[in-house]
């Protein structure tokens, strides 16, 4: 079965069910109560450890599929860094600061899914575009 985390608790839920168990008997088996067992079907109070036992209280079996992370090509990482240089000095803003509002205004997400375009242009020209994007993500600065 192909399922997603925030999944789990319907899944033991459902397998709870099929299996013919109560909240009550499966507690039992894993050493827990009843809310406990209600809490884990609702997704709160998971831990690896609780679904662990969980699982092998159902007889059941888990496994996690990990995806490559994206790989970002040195030239785009130095682009990105010299952007968010420019766009500090532009705006009297620390590297820290501009980097903070840059991610949190999706600036460094657009430099990174344009960079073929955006790095042929100058870096003002970045930081111009770099501006518009954050205001069209909630920023402030003009």
């Amino acid at each position: 079965m192909d399922a997603r985390i925030d999944n789990i608790g319907a899944l033991i839920r459902d397998e709870r069910i099929r299996q013919g168990l109560t909240q009550e008997e499966l507690g039992a088996k894993i050493g827990v109560g009843k809310a406990q067992i209600s809490k884990i079907e609702k997704g709160s109070g998971l831990t690896i450890k609780t679904v662990t036992k969980v699982l092998e209280a159902l007889d059941l079996a888990a496994s996690v599929r990990l995806r490559n992370a994206t790989r970002i090509d040195k030239r785009v990482i130095g682009y990105v860094v010299a952007s968010i240089s420019e766009f500090a000095k532009a705006h009297g803003m620390t590297v820290r600061e501009a980097s903070n509002y840059l991610n949190r205004y999706k600036g460094l997400e657009f430099l990174t899914e344009h960079y073929e375009a955006e790095h042929l242009l100058s870096l003002q020209d970045s930081v111009q575009d770099l501006a518009r994007i954050c205001r069209n993500n909630g920023g402030g600065i003009q």
